[in-house]
């Protein structure tokens, strides 16, 4: 249910002391985190991308899962388990952190003529998976698709995500955070 609150604004008209007011209010701190996602839409966004993927590759008996690490990288982790109940697609997985993206070079051959996903949580400006992307098409990979949980739409490069769980426009003040324990979240502070 939702509980509306009715806020009178003091004659200082103080955005800040409204906030206050309102927190006070509500027992709450002004600091608090609000739940975007929660485990079960989490859960369902990462099934739905799984067959996104699935009927985007369809006829690949092979493809290579990149997570960006960290949390991309436990995002990766939950499509190969969710991949793998849904379809016969054999997952090459790898890891890649978007500074040091020079490691992808040890695994090449996973990359080249390859259908390549690359996942991350959230995209913000866009700067990190387009520095990977960059690197894996310097492999030649025969199809790159990206995926995201949670996109802010703050770009600064032309990268955009091929399946994403949420669209979401946000302030640049606010952060988005995925807290992957004691149970997947993302919250918004």
């Amino acid at each position: 249910s939702v509980t509306s609150v009715a806020l009178i604004r003091p004659k200082s008209n103080k955005r800040r002391s409204c906030q206050v007011c309102l927190c006070r209010f509500l027992h709450l701190s002004p600091r608090m985190k609000t739940v975007v996602l929660n485990p079960a839409n989490i859960e369902r966004i990462l099934r739905r991308i799984s067959y996104q993927i699935v009927e985007s590759t369809e006829g690949d008996l092979e493809i290579t899962l990149i997570g960006m690490m960290p949390r991309g990288a436990w995002v990766a982790d939950q499509l190969v388990s969710h991949l793998s109940e849904i379809s016969k697609v054999r997952v090459k997985r790898l890891d890649v952190d978007a500074d040091d993206v020079e490691t992808l070079s040890a695994e090449s051959s996973a990359v080249k003529d390859k259908e390549v996903v690359l996942v991350d949580d959230i995209i913000n400006s866009g700067v990190s998976m387009m520095r990977v992307a960059g690197a894996i098409m310097q492999f030649e990979p025969r199809c790159l698709i990206t995926v995201s949980l949670v996109d802010r739409k703050h770009r600064k490069f032309p990268i955009k995500s091929d399946f994403t769980g949420l669209s979401l426009a946000t302030t640049m003040q606010e952060h988005l955070r995925l807290e992957i324990k004691p149970k997947p979240t993302i919250y918004l502070q």
